[in-house]
């Protein structure tokens, strides 16, 4: 039971990171195509901005994503 709640979590981790790192990739390309920042510098805060709010959001959803797995597997 462990080993499959473990495998469900290390399949919602993956697929969330790889939603949520698409998506702020586009957000990230989006914003040097448009040209918002005028400095190297304020491209990187950006990034990083970008980069923490990743971080922070990936294992809430993912548990998330676990739920909803763990409901479709049902």
């Amino acid at each position: 039971m462990l080993k499959q709640i473990f495998s469900l979590y290390i399949e919602s981790l993956l697929l969330t990171t790889a939603l949520i790192g698409g998506l702020s990739g586009i957000l990230v390309l989006a914003r040097m195509a448009s040209r918002k920042d005028k400095t190297a510098k304020a491209r990187q805060a950006h990034l990083f901005d970008v980069l923490l709010i990743d971080i922070m959001t990936i294992p809430i959803l993912s548990f998330a994503v676990m739920g909803i797995l763990l409901v479709l597997k049902a």
